[in-house]
């Protein structure tokens, strides 16, 4: 049976008859992914899904306040967001979009996690780097003692949303003491000891690709020391010249508030190591979900 005020066409129904208030009002339903494709149907759908009442919908209600201050209109709002972090916090924080669906993205800066030493300066020293959206990042100067921590209220995230955290980071030239040494990280709400799963990472590529130009070396060394292979134990390239590797993930709830904790630890290797440039810790929804 054909839609109420839709017109039949030799396909079917015509629904660009609809009124072009009644088309936005069924598209701000959807998913930013699907506006972008239903506004190529016709004329009408294209100024429907362009609509501000569209958009308004896809934006979470405390970002629209910036949409005079930001972009002409909701829709540019919302790509604006997806690619341009908005600081926030005294520049301690950031936050964005994620592209798809729309849910909130934060990442802490280097200053806003809690560092073991990271006001000593013959450990840590903070700088400046051009490809960071923080003010400061910071660098390993000396430690055998690696802990980073970090902790966001879950209120703050996307409700029914399942997130990953990541720490993002790289290395400085002369770097050293993370090769084939394993990290231990992890994510997760407070107190909830059964859903904070940690796990063992390698921060450096030379763990992996080092296995392939040094069999020699990794023959001669014990069995649990040998760098695992898959399952994300190590980093990936971004798209803005950083790496990062996953610490865990965690379900954030509709109306309930927790506190999610996230670390970075080698304090058992005994290894002294060096270089380690730490931009922050990444929370976006965890893909493919």
């Amino acid at each position: 049976m054909a839609v109420a005020g839709a017109t039949e066409g030799r396909g079917g129904p015509d629904f660009s008859a609809l009124p072009e208030g009644c088309i936005a009002s069924a598209v701000s339903f959807t998913s930013p992914p699907d506006a972008c494709r239903l506004a190529s149907v016709s004329s009408v759908f294209r100024s429907a899904c362009d609509s501000d009442a569209v958009w308004a919908s896809f934006l979470p209600p405390e970002y629209l306040s910036m949409a005079h201050r930001r972009a002409p209109s909701l829709k540019e709002l919302y790509f604006s967001l997806c690619d341009e972090p908005v600081l926030a916090g005294d520049g301690k924080m950031s936050f964005s979009l994620d592209r798809h669906s729309g849910k909130k993205c934060i990442m802490l800066s280097a200053r806003a996690l809690s560092i073991a030493w990271g006001d000593t300066p013959m450990y840590w020293s903070w700088t400046c780097m051009p490809n960071s959206r923080f003010a400061e990042v910071a660098e390993l100067i000396d430690v055998c003692w690696l802990e980073i921590k970090g902790t966001i209220s879950s209120c703050m995230l996307s409700p029914g949303t399942r997130y990953a955290a990541y720490l993002v980071f790289k290395f400085a030239i002369s770097s050293y003491g993370f090769e084939f040494q394993s990290v231990e990280v992890g994510a997760g709400f407070a107190g909830d000891e059964v859903g904070k799963r940690e796990r063992l990472v390698y921060l450096s590529r030379d763990s992996n690709t080092g296995r392939r130009r040094t069999r020699r070396r990794l023959r001669s060394m014990p069995p649990m020391y040998a760098p695992a292979e898959g399952n994300g134990n190590y980093p990936k390239e971004r798209r803005d010249g950083w790496s990062e590797i996953e610490l865990g993930e965690f379900l954030t709830k509709e109306g309930e508030d927790g506190k999610v904790q996230m670390s970075v630890m080698e304090t058992k290797g005994g290894k002294w190591k060096k270089g380690l440039i730490v931009e922050g810790i990444e929370i976006r929804p965890k893909e493919g979900i």
